[in-house]
C-alpha cells in the first residue's frame, strides 16, 4: 500500500508539470439539461440561405456528370437553386440566419476570407471580462476566452461561428440561430471544402447552438479543432470528412442529445473524434451516439476526457498510434471521473503508426503549425503506440462484441489514475477510477477472414479496481485472451476486488507522464513511444 501511494505522489508531481498536454483548453462550461433538448433530424423544409462560389455551376456539372436521369435531375435542381445564391461566404449566411433556417452550401472551396482578416487577438475583446483562467495548463498565459468573447468577437478565434445564446439572460440556453442546419449540396462531402487558416482555433464552432446540424462537407486545417460543438443541446454531425487539424477533427464538449454518423477523419495531432465531458447519464442512458466513423492516421482514433454516456457502434479505429482512449486526468473537465460509455461491434485494429519518432519530433519543433505540410501529424497528446483500447481512469464501461486485432503492444490497456491528477484531494476518492468495467464477448487477435492477427498482449491491466471483469472473449486458437496478469477475473465471480494497483506496473507507467512534445519528447525509462515488434515477427 505504501509503495503504491508513493508512486501516486510521483505521478501527481509529474502530471502537474506545466507543459503536459491533455484534454483541451476551454472556458468553464456546464452540462445542458437533456430533458429540454432532442437530437435534430435533417430537414427538407424551412427558410433557405444559399451560399456559392463563382465556380459552383461548373463544379455541379462536374460532380453530377453523366446522361442518366438521376444525374440530370440533380444538375437541374442544383442549377435552379444556384439562382437563389446571395452569399459568397458561409459566415455571411450564418450572420443573416434566424432560428430554423437551412444554409445550403454549393460545391466549392470556402476559405472565409472576411473571417481570416479579423485578428486572433481582436482588440475589441482585450478586456479582462473577455478572459478567464483556464484551470489547466493548455494555454501559454493560462487564460481562455469567456462566452462573452464568443458573442462579441465570434470570428477572432473561429472561422465560422454559430453562437446561439444571448447575453441578456443567464440560462445558458439557445436564444437565436437555434435549429440551424448547414448542408453541403455536393454529391460527396469533398465537393464542399471548408478550409481553415491553420491559425484560428476552430474552423466551425457551434456554441450553445441547440439542435445544430452539419451535413455533407469536408472541414480541414483547424488551428486546434476542425469542428467544435460546445454546451449544445442537440446536434447532428453527418456525412463529414475532417482532416489535418492540429488537435481534434471533431470535438464535442458538455453537449448532449448528439449524433456522429458517417465520418471519415484523419491527420489530427490528438484525436480524430472526441466526445469529451459527455452526457451525465450515469449508466441510465447514452446521450451521444457515434456510428460509422472511419478514423485513421491520427495520434489517437477516438478519445474523451470524461467521455461519459456515449454509445460507439459499427466504427473503425485503425492505423493510428493508438485506437481509443478514455481518461480521467485532465483538470477543468466537467464530469470526472469518466463513466458509463458503451462500445459494441467496433473494429479496433492495426494501431501501430509511430508519430513520436525523432525525425518527426525535430520537424514538429522547428516548424510552426501554420507552416507545416498539412499531411504531417505532430502529436499533441501522449499515446501508447501499438495499443487498441487505452483506458486510464475509466469506470463502468461496456466493451462487447468488438473485434480487436493486430495492435502490436496491447489489444486493450486498463490502468488506474489517482484522483489527485484531476485536482481532487479527498483521500477517500483516490481509488475512484478504473472500476466496474465489463469486457464481454469480444474477439481478440482474429482478422475479418478468421485468420490469426495477434495483438502483442490482448489485455494489459494494472490489477487495480473493483468489479472489472472479462468473460466469453475469444481468440484465434479458441482459448482465453492473452493477458498480463496471466488470469483475469470473470463477471460471474463478481470481478476484481483490489483498490490498489500492482506497484511494478504503476512504476513502469510513471516516466511516460513526463512526455512533452517540445521539451521532453522521449522521456527516459518510457517505452510507450517506440514501435513494438509485430507479434510473431
Amino acid at each position: 500500500m505504501r509503495t503504491s501511494y508513493a508512486l501516486l505522489a510521483a505521478l501527481v508531481a509529474l502530471a502537474l508539470l506545466p507543459a503536459i498536454a491533455s484534454g483541451h483548453a476551454e472556458r468553464a462550461t456546464y452540462f445542458v439539461d437533456p430533458a429540454k433538448g432532442s437530437r435534430p433530424e435533417m430537414r427538407n423544409t424551412g427558410p433557405q440561405r444559399v451560399v456559392c462560389k463563382r465556380d459552383s455551376r461548373a463544379l455541379i456539372k462536374q460532380s453530377w456528370k453523366g446522361r442518366g436521369p438521376v444525374a440530370r435531375r440533380h444538375r437541374k435542381r442544383l442549377t435552379k437553386l444556384l439562382r437563389r445564391c446571395r452569399y459568397r461566404h458561409i459566415q455571411q449566411a450564418v450572420d443573416a440566419a434566424r432560428s430554423g433556417d437551412r444554409i445550403l452550401i454549393m460545391p466549392g472551396l470556402y476559405k472565409e476570407e472576411p473571417s481570416r482578416k479579423i485578428p486572433v487577438k481582436d482588440p475589441k475583446c482585450a478586456g479582462d471580462e473577455y478572459w478567464e483562467p483556464s484551470g489547466d495548463n493548455h494555454t501559454e498565459d493560462g487564460r481562455v476566452p469567456t462566452y462573452k468573447h464568443q458573442v462579441d468577437c465570434p470570428n477572432a478565434r473561429n472561422l465560422i461561428a454559430v453562437i446561439g445564446d444571448s447575453l441578456l439572460d443567464d440560462d445558458r440556453e439557445c436564444d437565436h440561430k437555434c435549429n440551424l442546419q448547414m448542408q453541403g449540396m455536393g454529391r460527396r462531402a469533398r465537393d464542399v471544402t471548408i478550409q481553415g487558416d491553420r491559425i484560428k482555433q476552430d474552423v466551425i464552432r457551434a456554441d450553445r447552438a441547440d439542435r445544430f446540424v452539419l451535413h455533407n462537407v469536408l472541414v480541414e486545417q483547424g488551428g486546434y479543432n476542425n469542428i467544435d460543438v460546445v454546451e449544445t443541446n442537440g446536434f447532428s454531425l453527418t456525412k463529414i470528412v475532417t482532416r489535418w487539424a492540429k488537435n481534434y477533427g471533431i470535438l464535442t464538449f458538455t453537449s448532449d442529445n448528439g449524433l456522429y454518423d458517417t465520418v471519415e477523419t484523419y491527420g489530427s495531432g490528438d484525436s480524430g473524434v472526441y466526445p469529451g465531458s459527455g452526457p451525465e447519464g450515469h449508466c441510465k442512458r447514452y446521450g451521444i451516439e457515434v456510428t460509422r466513423v472511419n478514423s485513421y492516421g491520427n495520434t489517437i482514433g477516438s478519445s474523451g476526457t470524461a467521455g461519459n454516456g456515449t454509445w460507439y457502434h459499427d466504427n473503425r479505429f485503425h492505423d493510428n498510434a493508438a485506437g481509443v482512449a478514455l481518461d480521467s486526468f485532465a483538470p477543468g473537465h466537467p464530469g470526472m471521473p469518466q463513466d458509463c460509455s458503451k462500445w459494441t461491434d467496433n473494429d479496433i485494429y492495426s494501431n501501430n503508426v509511430n508519430v513520436f519518432e525523432s525525425d518527426r519530433d525535430q520537424y514538429c519543433n522547428e516548424v510552426p503549425f501554420d507552416k507545416r505540410r498539412p499531411e504531417v501529424v505532430c502529436p499533441q497528446f501522449i499515446a501508447v503506440v501499438g495499443a487498441g483500447f487505452m483506458w486510464y481512469g475509466a469506470n463502468q464501461n461496456i466493451i462487447q462484441g468488438n473485434r480487436i486485432y493486430d495492435n502490436w503492444r496491447s489489444g486493450m490497456r486498463l490502468f488506474w489514475v489517482p484522483a489527485q491528477l484531476r485536482g481532487e484531494q479527498d483521500p477517500s476518492k483516490q481509488s475512484d477510477t478504473s472500476n466496474g468495467n465489463r469486457i464481454i464477448g469480444n474477439s481478440f487477435g482474429i482478422a475479418p477472414d478468421g485468420s490469426p492477427a495477434p495483438n502483442g498482449v490482448d489485455v494489459t491491466w494494472d490489477e487495480q479496481g473493483l468489479g472489472n471483469c472479462w468473460q466469453e472473449n475469444r481468440t484465434a486458437n479458441g482459448g482465453p485472451p492473452t493477458s498480463d496478469p496471466a488470469s483475469l477475473p470473470t463477471c460471474d465471480s463478481g470481478g476484481s476486488h483490489s483498490p490498489v494497483s500492482n506497484p511494478v506496473k504503476t512504476a513502469a507507467e510513471a516516466p511516460c507522464v513526463e512526455w512533452n512534445p517540445r521539451t521532453n519528447p522521449d522521456p527516459p525509462g518510457c517505452s510507450w513511444f517506440t514501435t513494438p515488434p509485430k507479434p510473431g515477427s
